[in-house]
Formats: C-alpha cells, structure tokens, sequence
C-alpha cells in the first residue's frame, strides 16, 4: 500500500494541508490576542491578510481555522 493511500485510510491529512490549518488557527489566535507586542496594527493587517488568503483557496464561505479543516477533509476524504 503506497504511503498516501496509507495515511488517508487512517484520516491523516498531507503535510500542506496540515500546514494550511495550523497557519490558520495561529493567525486567528494571534488576531485575537490581548497581547500588546501582537496589537500593531501593521501586524494584525498582515495576518488577516494572508488568513483570508488561505481561506479563499477553499471558498468564500470559509471564515475560521475549523470550517477550513471541514473543507480539506471533505476535498481529500470525500473525491
């Protein structure tokens, strides 16, 4: 059995998919962060830049880090 066949019968997503959602709870955590060195705004634009980003590559409807790993799951679990 090649080592993908192996790993999507078990439920574990490929690397860049797993990167992606990981990226994605991390900038959503760090949007949301009290946290004073994380508030400038050049920062926080950023990272709601490039969370929209990821999220766009899977719809228009994808609006957290838990809708987007829904949507990888139903790509690769569901073709």
């Amino acid at each position: 059995m090649p080592v993908l066949d192996y790993k999507v019968n078990f439920g574990f997503l490929p690397a860049k998919y797993q990167t992606l959602i990981r990226t994605a709870k991390f900038l959503q955590k760090f949007i949301s962060s009290e946290n004073s060195p994380c508030r400038p705004t050049l920062f926080i634009s950023d990272a709601r830049q490039q969370l929209r980003g990821i999220f766009m590559q899977f719809g228009e409807n994808i609006q957290t880090a838990c809708q987007l790993r829904n949507a990888v799951y139903r790509k690769i679990f569901d073709s």
